[in-house]
């Protein structure tokens, strides 16, 4: 508080002699402080992992610096260097209330950052800034401009190593200081403010945004006429060899993140404890070497292990070229099959359990796909899979479906709270970059692993399930201290709970099933699961992946190449996430955790159902040879009954006050289709139903509530269904309904019930989601891109706001002729029979269409029962 008191005289103007006695009283050696290398050790802070020091140090004149280096130093710290005295008040009051805060604020001039970079620590104190000040001006007083400027371009610290202007020229640009251009100066520049940060190697795009806004204050001063092209720069090679090199980079950039400066690192002999082990992170080196020997050149590995406790990275590999190269293991990459256990403890969280059974066969077409198929490696079918025997195959098609079922967007959260990043270089992850379907959106390919992921964020992901469910946010560094024994940072490990405990054992038991059925036991209870993300529409792969843990080590392993491309083994065969990731991830374990107590995996829990799976509500689509059989009783029907380039449209969860809407469209355009009607809204519309029949449509039961019929016994199922039959019944006695259609999750039981009463279960190929409201063109847009021939369509007739999708299909049903496409009626598996009529109503008769009312107004065909829409009750459907 005293030193804050002279600062504040001093920049008030009063109280000079006692000023003046301060400024004389703070010493100031003749000579600068020699720059000291920092040391860096494991976690038992004694072994040593590597020494990190200025390696590059000359001094040179003021003159061999061009007048243009100059001026983008001046512009990117302190334009007013010629004008102040030696110290900025504005700056220096910022700072001192910042730091009496407990923050950090820069703002100083470069006198002031001369002085405190040569004669004083980087700690931030109040005391440190008044001697930082007294410095300042004695340096002013004692030294020209020109002498101050040259002792601190030769002083300064540019990152690589590097330590005074020749020292980056030589490290950035290859050349002496003289020979340095405007646009290489401005560079230069840049970094100072950041070495780490602000070099276009760690990121590109932060260093180009940094140089343009030096050039356009250099020429807004008037200190540059032309404005220069951005430069070619020198890879960072910062002479730490080994995979230990890229180690440093982490730790840098942790630490800066942390205010101990990459300056402070390279030049203050600091001593820092990482959070490698000594044992495990020698395995890593050891075992990637070891199963690299002997493959093609070009193939590369990354590997992550953490500590699920924790967080804290206990082994790193990126690559063996050292400083500055590029970090594989900080790469992201398509995560491929190792997403999937990311999508099932989503599914735990929304209550599906992993015995849950869906359908596994393959080809299959989804509605998030735009029409293309969905296969599974090696066209493995399972026509009744559970999400365990689906993880254990790596089959696509039942975590596609449960993706669909529970939302891309509830995958993509879970994957953001297990621990993958949201951002990568500043741009989002997880969602379609720009040239993709659509840019900025999460698509149901999530769920197979499209997106890329770093290898260190799906060490992390596992490392939550290990935890089970609490997240650590990873680490690499323990603490850091000065030479003096202060403290600069210390490490306090982020905890929280995101997924719940029961939920992570049945993950873990899952992840373990698989492990037990790769034969990549490392000797101990494990969990994980391997992957490869294929090279275009090849057999080969480009990623393959192994992810796995033990109770006490959660591991990541990739391998790949410098450019996506086909990877294979020494014997020229695809490599696979099973293959040679995978052993070396047993093998990495094994060796890591040598002497290491076994623990037991936790016993699973069991959470959610088992009867909310597809399982039989959807069949595979694609161009097989069985493809005109006839599915099985039961399974619902995705085809129309006849061949070739032919559309089914249904019309689902009416009627409703838009029905008579549809049906004038129908008429208008020749074109018969199926209503799928919800039985309490039949009774609100009874003469639409008759409507319906008289213009040769086609009726379909749809429930009574709309209620989830999966969670029924198949009695009561039955009675929803009879219900609803007898509905219809009372509206058209007489009437024949030949299909069924379970509400969307809801195919079990219900479906084999309706046909058992003679109804065809229904499914879908296309489905526009138009309960989304997106608008009458984007509906188009979407059914156009999901067609393939004989694909049932599904568009909605009641609830929401029906208009867009009437709308949309006057513009598309045209469309479609035009291109060769017929409307057809959906194939039969099942011998539907005229309903019995109700017993009130046994003496009705089917009515012809009304020719009152029934026109294209929104009133139109309207009972007196409801002026309103229907209100959806449940899913989309």
């Amino acid at each position: 508080m005293v030193r804050l008191v002279v600062v504040a005289l001093v920049l008030c103007g009063i109280g000079v002699g006692v000023v003046e006695a301060y400024i004389e009283s703070v010493p100031m050696s003749a000579r600068a402080a020699e720059p000291q290398a920092s040391t860096l050790y494991y976690r038992d802070g004694r072994t040593i992992l590597a020494r990190v020091g200025t390696t590059d140090h000359s001094e040179v004149p003021l003159s061999a610096v061009p007048p243009a280096v100059r001026s983008a130093v001046l512009a990117a710290e302190d334009r007013d260097f010629y004008d102040h005295g030696g110290v900025s008040v504005r700056g220096v009051l910022r700072a001192v209330v910042a730091d009496v805060g407990g923050s950090r604020q820069g703002a100083s001039t470069i006198t002031q950052q001369y002085a405190r970079n040569a004669f004083l620590t980087q700690d931030v104190s109040v005391e440190r800034k008044a001697k930082e000040f007294a410095l300042a001006i004695r340096l002013e007083r004692e030294h020209t401009k020109d002498e101050i400027l040259e002792r601190y371009l030769n002083t300064i610290y540019y990152g690589r190593g590097a330590y005074g202007i020749a020292a980056a020229a030589n490290a950035y640009f290859g050349i002496t200081p003289d020979r340095l251009t405007a646009a290489q100066g401005a560079v230069l520049a840049s970094v100072i403010k950041d070495p780490y940060g602000f070099d276009p190697a760690n990121d590109a795009e932060a260093a180009r945004t940094r140089w343009t806004w030096i050039i356009k204050s250099q020429r807004e001063l008037g200190w540059l006429a032309e404005e220069p092209h951005y430069p070619p720069v020198n890879s960072a090679t910062e002479g730490v060899p080994g995979a230990n090199g890229l180690v440093i980079d982490r730790v840098e950039g942790e630490l800066a993140a942390h205010g101990v400066t990459p300056r402070a690192l390279h030049t203050q002999g600091l001593s820092i404890t990482t959070t490698l082990d000594p044992a495990v992170h020698g395995a890593a080196v050891n075992q990637v070497a070891a199963h690299l020997a002997g493959q093609p050149k070009d193939l590369r590995a990354a590997l992550v292990a953490v500590d699920p406790a924790t967080g804290a990275v206990r082994a790193y590999y990126g690559g063996d070229q050292g400083r500055g190269f590029f970090d594989d293991a900080s790469a992201a990459h398509p995560a491929a099959s190792t997403f999937k256990p990311i999508v099932l403890a989503a599914a735990l969280s929304k209550g599906i359990g992993y015995l849950s059974r869906w359908d596994g066969s393959s080809p299959r077409v989804f509605a998030g796909r735009l029409g293309v198929p969905l296969v599974n490696r090696g066209d493995r079918q399972c026509p009744s899979c559970t999400l365990e025997k689906s993880m254990v195959d790596s089959l696509n098609t039942p975590f596609y479906a449960v993706t669909e079922e529970i939302g891309a967007a509830t995958v993509r959260s879970m994957a953001y709270d297990l621990g993958v990043a949201r951002t990568y270089g500043g741009e989002p992850t997880l969602v379609d970059a720009k040239g993709d379907p659509t840019p900025g959106r999460t698509r149901s390919d999530i769920a197979i692993g499209r997106y890329p992921v770093t290898p260190g964020d799906l060490a992390s992901v596992y490392a939550t399930f290990a935890a089970g469910g609490v997240r650590h946010d990873r680490y690499f560094v323990e603490s850091a201290t000065a030479p003096d024994g202060r403290q600069l940072w210390a490490a306090v490990p982020v905890a929280k709970r995101v997924l719940d405990s029961k939920a992570a054992a049945d993950v873990t038991t899952v992840l373990g099933a698989v492990v037990k059925g790769g034969d990549v036991l490392p000797g101990r209870p494990a969990a994980g699961k391997a992957g490869a993300q294929p090279w275009g529409d090849t057999k080969d792969n480009q990623d393959a992946w192994m992810v796995g843990y033990t109770p006490e080590l959660a591991t990541a392993v990739w391998l790949g190449k410098a450019r996506p491309g086909p990877i294979r083994d020494s014997a020229g065969a695809a490599i696979k996430g099973e293959t040679v990731p995978a052993r070396l991830w047993r093998d990495f374990t094994r060796d890591a955790l040598d002497g290491t107590p076994s623990r037991s995996l936790p016993r699973p829990a069991h959470v959610g159902r088992i009867d909310v799976g597809d399982a039989g509500r959807a069949k595979s689509v694609g161009q097989r040879k069985d493809e005109d059989q006839k599915p099985a009783p039961g399974v619902p029907v995705v085809h129309t009954a006849g061949k070739g380039k032919r559309l089914a449209l249904t019309f689902d969860d009416g009627p409703s006050p838009y029905t008579a809407q549809v049906l004038d469209l129908l008429a208008e355009q020749q074109v018969k289709a199926v209503f799928c009607m919800v039985g309490e809204e039949v009774e609100k519309h009874p003469e639409l139903v008759r409507r319906m029949i008289a213009e040769g449509h086609l009726l379909c039961n749809h429930s009574w509530k709309h209620d989830d019929l999966g969670k029924l016994t198949a009695a009561a199922a039955r009675d929803d269904i009879v219900r609803t039959d007898e509905a219809i019944a009372a509206a058209a006695p007489g009437a024949t309904v030949p299909y069924f259609r379970a509400p969307y999750g809801s195919w079990g039981r219900s479906a084999k019930v309706g046909n058992d009463l003679g109804h065809t279960p229904l499914g879908w190929v296309v489905d526009p989601d138009d309960w989304l409201l997106p608008g009458a063109q984007t509906i188009a847009d979407r059914i156009e891109k999901q067609l393939t021939p004989r694909a049932i369509v599904l568009v909605h007739d009641g609830g929401g706001e029906r208009e867009q999708t009437v709308a949309a299909l006057t513009k598309l049903i045209p469309k479609l002729k035009r291109a060769g496409w017929s409307f057809d009626l959906p194939e039969r598996t099942v011998e539907s029979r005229p309903l019995p009529p109700a017993p009130e109503s046994s003496s009705a008769a089917v009515s012809p269409r009304p020719t009152a009312g029934a026109g294209r107004g929104r009133s139109g065909g309207q009972s007196s029962s409801s002026n309103q829409p229907a209100t959806r009750a449940g899913a989309t459907s």
